[in-house]
């Protein structure tokens, strides 16, 4: 009985923890963009305030760019959030709403 009170908890450890958000690019469609694009608004990174729709198009694509180029610097701006752009999403998110970054952890890619 105790090796499967063991089983059981060591199983259930396992589900609860966060699974690997996807990257996001172009075309991307969903909560992990709508978070994107929650975050680009709200660093100021574009000088136009992008939809918050969840459908990545190409105001969202050069919003992002604008955001790494910013927080991460030209050599890392490719339009894709990965986990170092999902990072400095969340970095901003927290600044500004932590209630959204919380939200938003589930969405964005990150380390």
């Amino acid at each position: 009985m105790s090796a499967t009170a063991v089983a059981v908890t060591g199983l259930a450890g396992t589900a609860s923890a966060r699974p690997g958000a996807p990257y996001l690019s172009y075309g991307s469609q969903g909560e992990g963009v709508k978070c994107a694009q929650i975050a680009v608004n709200w660093a100021n990174a574009y000088p136009v305030t992008l939809a918050e729709d969840g459908i990545w198009g190409e105001r969202t694509q050069w919003g992002v760019v604008a955001f790494q180029r910013w927080k991460l610097g030209d050599s890392q701006a490719d339009g894709i959030v990965g986990p170092n752009t999902g990072d400095k999403m969340l970095e901003t998110l927290r600044q500004y709403n932590p209630e959204t970054a919380n939200y938003c952890y589930r969405y964005l890619p990150s380390h």
